[in-house]
């Protein structure tokens, strides 16, 4: 499998992971040092987070059983131990207690390549700001706005 495969493959993982509820898939891709900006605060996870499989457990609690996460648009720049791919994410999903729900948002991912393995170093996702002044965070949006 080439190495642009091998990476596009840990989206496919992730997208599998979230449906079997499965934390240790989630963090078996991420680096041991790796740093993400999310969607949830705070500002910045650190490594304690994002490896945190109890954690995850614990999110996936709050949801009913039909959260999924797919990936569209992805695009890899890969150049020897490093690698980056940006995407959109769509989340569906029915948190418990509420109406079923979907967001669209970004996603830029750093890998590298660790003992032979290509493992996340870095994760961003994020969703546009309206630049009203309002300070509201575009859920809504789609690819096709």
């Amino acid at each position: 499998m080439s190495d642009r495969d091998t990476i596009k493959a840990i989206l496919t993982r992730y997208e599998d992971a979230i449906r079997r509820r499965d934390a240790e898939a989630i963090v078996a891709d991420y680096a041991a040092d790796a740093i993400g900006y999310d969607l949830a605060p705070p500002l910045l996870h650190n490594s304690a987070t994002l490896l945190d499989a109890d954690g995850i457990r614990d999110w996936f609690d709050t949801w009913e059983d039909d959260l999924r996460v797919t990936h569209t648009g992805v695009h890899i720049f890969h150049d020897g131990d490093l690698a980056v791919l940006h995407c959109l994410q769509l989340m569906t999903g029915t948190k418990k207690g509420e109406a079923p729900s979907s967001l669209w948002f970004r996603a830029t991912i750093m890998l590298r390549r660790i003992e032979d393995a290509w493992k996340i170093g870095h994760i961003h996702t994020s969703v546009p700001m309206a630049m009203d002044g309002s300070e509201k965070a575009l859920t809504g949006l789609t690819p096709q706005d």
